[in-house]
């Protein structure tokens, strides 16, 4: 069962790759090559960290988030002895360990979701950028479409506990919204008659008036 499994993804990653490569040759695929590098997830975070306070807190959400991702997959690794897709080791992209599931998924989906906890806007140039990077690692044969499917589960999993144990400071806007709606029910209740009955109009008694 499990061989018929990865000869179906082998086919898969074909359809999608063909033999791969090792290095992109158009723009997009070595921005890709770049982005699945863990330094350069570092000098994103740096980056981050320089716009000010709410910057500072993605960067320590994202930071905290990636890291529990990164061990948490550990043992799935050890659990599913997975090889590396074939064509890795003639494309010298072979690894040690075991293919399944995506710790680089895992890792900077974590940063992304935790991050845009703080500031939703990052949500757009966080996504392209682990989409090169994800993209990458199936053009380099590195790892196998499931295998970035479970990482991105564990990611969304360690992400979503975050977000109920640790939740995000509400941004100004959220808490203008707030503030507002809660206004707007209490101009709405005010206006209302007694016992929540309408505004009746002028010279019209009321029950509880008699």
């Amino acid at each position: 069962m499990i061989g018929r499994s990865w000869r179906r993804e082998e086919r898969t990653l074909w359809r999608l790759v063909g033999v791969g490569s090792r290095r992109g040759g158009a723009l997009p695929s070595r921005a890709g090559d770049v982005l699945r590098q863990p330094a350069t997830w570092v000098v994103v975070a740096g980056a981050l960290s320089l716009t000010g306070p709410r910057g500072r807190r993605a960067v320590l959400r994202g930071i905290t988030c990636s890291a529990v991702a990164a061990a948490a997959q550990v043992p799935f690794k050890l659990a599913f002895r997975r090889p590396r897709p074939l064509g890795a080791r003639l494309l010298r992209t072979e690894r040690k360990t075991s293919s399944f599931p995506s710790g680089h998924t895992a890792s900077d989906l974590s940063f992304m979701f935790g991050a845009t906890q703080e500031i939703p806007l990052l949500i757009v140039p966080l996504s392209v950028a682990t989409l090169g990077s994800h993209w990458s690692l199936l053009r380099s044969r590195i790892h196998y479409p499931s295998d970035i499917v479970a990482g991105g589960m564990i990611a969304v999993a360690v992400t979503g506990a975050a977000w109920k144990l640790w939740p995000p400071r509400r941004t100004p806007f959220v808490n203008r919204c707030r503030r507002s709606a809660r206004t707007a029910g209490e101009s709405s209740a005010d206006s209302s008659g007694p016992s929540g009955e309408p505004p009746r109009p002028r010279g019209v008694r009321s029950r509880h008036d008699v």
